[in-house]
């Protein structure tokens, strides 16, 4: 046994000295160090992928790629051609990547040339039956989405401004011929609709509870059409002056050379509302696409939660701003859901509810959500007529022949105190709403033309027939104990009335001194600020009250139980339910019950319903 050793011994160390090559050795690894290697790419770190790495070392090419990167991808573009399976254009993709982050300045035509690379090792494997789900491809799908997306950041993106505009690019990745492919069925936006394309891949969104998106094909972006920063400025009916924010995804299709070289590339710009995947050469690929960039580069730039606080206390200074914005393009095909909020808010309380319904695909495709401004101090009937006012408006701008089918079919979703108001859409007023206000008949009534014409307006009116459905949230049907409170008298103490309403209180001095007291009637309570309306006593809330729901719409009530208490901290479930509800649900919430998880699940069960019915 010893000898046997021995001589096992004198052979290692023979083998040893004539240059034997190391043992191969296995050993166990924690799967997910491992899959952190495989992932650590130029796309996620300052060094190449093991694809990469492996592929110039097999032709030594791994100083030359040092040295000069470029050089190294025609070597690679060579072996590629006489190789097209091996990974030989993954790696000059990777390369050109590296190059194109390396440059100073950036070079656009780098990153061009990189997503070409890209784009043909995915041709490959699609037109060489090798299937897409590989490492390989879907790196390269990455290494494209990348590529894009900076080609059309570091552009000028004249290709975007007209129809046939072209941009061509020359520089170290060679020259790139820009154009944007026309529209077709609504799946591609068309040229000039947006001033910019601003890629959200890098983008991290603060503020929202979530962040949708799916990395596929493709760049996400978000296309924006300004208004008040437009050069020269626009004021476009229903667009906020911050403008329109749409996703939107951009996919390049890169030609053969012209004459003179230059690739002519095509660029579609998706309307991923519409298609969420393209066909290309004979297969089906998802496109990326970001939900919440969009609907954050918004608020971002309105600074709406702020706007609330002031629009409760001073109306004045928040009228010029009353009325319906339009976030996204308007599309004669979708049901537009119309987001109403309530006191002391604005449509920035929104933000997370149309952000998760949006990240819906279906109902993404099927509806347009639109937003309601306005000053919450106002007294209910009067913010209540403005939003008549806006719907009328909003139709008669965007479908003034009344062609379209789905704006029949409207949703009004209310928060709170905006519960009220799109519960008076629904109503007809009759007498009802001013024999609140006044002992005698409207007409028989002395008053000055711009008050008589101003009350007309806010106390009658018909039931909207436009209105398909209305969805309250966390409503007071009943009042809120809050308004009779101290801290109700404060905040009403602090509202400032717009200048109408002032003619309308000095009216109602002089009419005081010609007819008896009863306190019955708002008229001897002064003109009211939106808290004396939200009293359980009030006599606009009580005439409201009595005022029955068009029987042709379904309503729906959500309310907030918090702790099993009965109230959300601000109205109570006796007043926040009402009889006739095409359904009901109470959660475990605060009066921001609109921003409850569940809330908005709820919402989204019923317009998948709506949607349904509609169809």
């Amino acid at each position: 046994m010893r000898r046997f050793v021995a001589m096992l011994t004198a052979s290692s160390i023979m083998l040893g000295v004539i240059g034997c090559a190391n043992d191969v050795r296995l050993s166990e690894r924690e799967p997910g160090a491992a899959l952190r290697d495989e992932l650590r790419t130029r796309l996620t770190s300052t060094q190449l992928s093991g694809f990469t790495a492996d592929a110039l070392d097999r032709v030594l090419l791994t100083s030359l790629a040092e040295d000069d990167p470029l050089s190294a991808v025609e070597r690679l573009r060579e072996l590629a051609e006489d190789e097209p399976d091996a990974n030989w254009r993954l790696a000059a993709s990777e390369l050109l990547l590296d190059a194109a982050i390396e440059a100073s300045p950036q070079d656009a035509t780098l990153y061009l040339a990189c997503a070409h690379e890209a784009q043909r090792l995915l041709e490959r494997a699609i037109d060489g039956d090798l299937g897409l789900l590989d490492s390989r491809s879907a790196f390269a799908a990455s290494l494209y989405r990348r590529a894009v997306a900076r080609a059309v950041d570091l552009s000028d993106q004249l290709w975007l401004t007209g129809a046939g505009s072209t941009e061509t690019l020359t520089g170290r990745g060679g020259a790139f011929e820009l154009s944007l492919v026309p529209p077709a069925r609504g799946m591609r936006y068309p040229a000039g609709l947006f001033d910019r394309l601003t890629p959200t891949d890098g983008i991290e969104v603060a503020g929202m509870r979530h962040h949708f998106r799916v990395r596929a094909f493709g760049a996400p972006v978000t296309a924006v059409r300004e208004q008040a920063a437009a050069e020269p400025p626009r004021t476009e009916p229903l667009i906020p002056p911050e403008g329109i924010m749409a996703p939107a995804t951009v996919t390049m299709r890169f030609g053969e050379p012209h004459a003179n070289g230059s690739i002519p590339t095509a660029i579609d710009l998706w309307n991923t509302d519409r298609v969420r995947a393209v066909e290309y050469r004979g297969s089906m690929l998802r496109l990326s696409v970001d939900v919440t960039a969009p609907i954050a580069t918004l608020f971002a730039r309105a600074r709406l939660v702020g706007e609330g606080q002031t629009g409760m206390f001073d109306a004045r200074d928040r009228e010029n701003r009353i009325g319906i914005y339009l976030h996204e393009p308007y599309d004669p095909t979708k049901i537009p859901v119309v987001l109403v909020h309530g006191l002391r808010s604005s449509p920035a309380t929104w933000r997370d509810m149309l952000n998760d319904l949006r990240s819906d695909p279906v109902l993404r495709e099927r509806y347009q959500f639109w937003m309601f401004l306005y000053p919450s101090g106002l007294p209910i009937p009067r913010s209540a007529s403005f939003l008549r006012d806006s719907l009328g408006n909003a139709r008669h701008t965007l479908d003034p022949y009344r062609e379209s089918r789905a704006m029949d079919r409207m949703v009004l979703v209310g928060h709170s105190m905006g519960g009220l108001l799109i519960k008076a859409q629904l109503q007809d007023s009759g007498d009802v709403l001013w024999d609140s206000l006044h002992p005698e008949p409207f007409g028989d009534v002395p008053m000055p033309q711009d008050v008589r014409e101003h009350l007309g307006t806010v106390f009658f009116y018909n039931a909207d027939p436009r209105i398909a459905r209305a969805i309250f949230i966390a409503t007071p049907h009943g009042g809120s104990s809050i308004a009779s409170s101290w801290l109700g008298r404060l905040g009403d103490s602090l509202v400032r009335l717009s200048d109408d309403l002032n003619a309308v209180d000095r009216w109602f001095d002089t009419e005081r001194d010609r007819l008896p007291r009863d306190n019955a009637y708002q008229l001897w309570q002064g003109v009211p600020s939106s808290i004396d309306d939200l009293r359980a006593d009030s006599p606009h809330l009580l005439a409201y009250a009595n005022l029955p729901i068009r029987d042709a719409v379904p309503y729906h009530t959500i309310a907030g139980n918090r702790n099993g208490d009965g109230s959300d901290g601000i109205v109570t479930l006796q007043s926040a339910l009402i009889d006739g509800a095409a359904s009901e649900l109470v959660i475990d919430a605060g009066h921001n019950a609109h921003e409850h998880p569940l809330a908005i699940r709820e919402v989204r069960r019923i317009l998948l319903e709506h949607e349904a019915r509609a169809d």
